[in-house]
Formats: structure tokens, C-alpha cells, sequence
């Protein structure tokens, strides 16, 4: 795809978006149903802590080496 056609798909996206929303079509309405008071602090604080800890979960073992990964394996210097 080049730039153009890009540029010109989200230009077609907008202008949809505009007559929808003057035709009385809310498509970007932040909630379609009541929410209760202070949700959206709470979803955010507890998916914010949720990714870390699966962060750490995850990818602890697959990042972390062992102490001694970056030792010789013969436990001395190299006699070349």
C-alpha cells in the first residue's frame, strides 16, 4: 500500500465518522451503558498492575540467566 491510498482510507473513515455522528449514530461514545462512579480509575489501575505482574511471570523466565551463565566453562583463562 503506498502513502496515498492510506491517507486517503483514513480521510474516508473521518468523513463517515462525521455523518454518522450528525446523523445521530454514536459510534465513539465512550460507553454505551452507565458505568459505575470511578471505573475507569480502577480498570486502569488494576490492568496496569495485572500486565506487570504477568510481565514478570512471563518473562522472567525466559530473559533472567543464571549467575554463572557468562563464566568459563573450564574455569580458567584461555591459553591460546
Amino acid at each position: 500500500m503506498s502513502k496515498k491510498t492510506v491517507y486517503m482510507i483514513a480521510a474516508a473513515v473521518l468523513v463517515l465518522s462525521a455523518i454518522g455522528e450528525l446523523c445521530g449514530v454514536h459510534l465513539h461514545s465512550p460507553a454505551w451503558w452507565p458505568l459505575p462512579f470511578g471505573y475507569d480509575i480502577f480498570f486502569g489501575f488494576f490492568g496496569c498492575w495485572l500486565l506487570i505482574i504477568l510481565a514478570k511471570i512471563i518473562m522472567t523466565p525466559l530473559l533472567q540467566r543464571d549467575e554463572t551463565y557468562y563464566d568459563d566453562p573450564k574455569g580458567g583463562e584461555n591459553d591460546e
